[in-house]
Order: C-alpha cells, then sequence, then structure tokens
C-alpha cells in the first residue's frame, strides 16, 4: 500500500469515526420553547453507515492482502 492511499484511509476512518462518536449532526429544529432539537438526516445517517461499511471492507482486504 502506498504512502497517499495510507494517509487518505488512516484520515477518512478518524473522520469516519469522529463523526459517529462525536454525535454530529446535520439538522436542527426549532422545539418551540427557545431550544434546538439536533438530529441526523436519512441521507446523512445512510452516508455514515455505508462510510463504516467500506472502512470494515477495505480492513478485511487489507488483512488478506
Amino acid at each position: 500500500m502506498n504512502e497517499k492511499f495510507t494517509k487518505f484511509y488512516e484520515a477518512s476512518k478518524a473522520l469516519i469515526t469522529y463523526v459517529d462518536k462525536e454525535d454530529v449532526f446535520d439538522r436542527s429544529s426549532d422545539m418551540g420553547c427557545g431550544g434546538l432539537d439536533t438530529y441526523r438526516s436519512d441521507a446523512f445517517y445512510e452516508l455514515i453507515v455505508n462510510a463504516k461499511k467500506a472502512l470494515v471492507d477495505m480492513e478485511s482486504e487489507m488483512e488478506n492482502g
């Protein structure tokens, strides 16, 4: 595996892990009492799920490599 690919893989994994673990949201709505309700849209959630699956697949291939 070349150095550029390794850097991209590690950066992607760190970003996906952060977004997933730190509860990053892409939507918010007014709760009507001055507060905000933050949440993940279905599209954002699916992007996270698909990215995590791609990382697992990549790691599996790297191990079998």
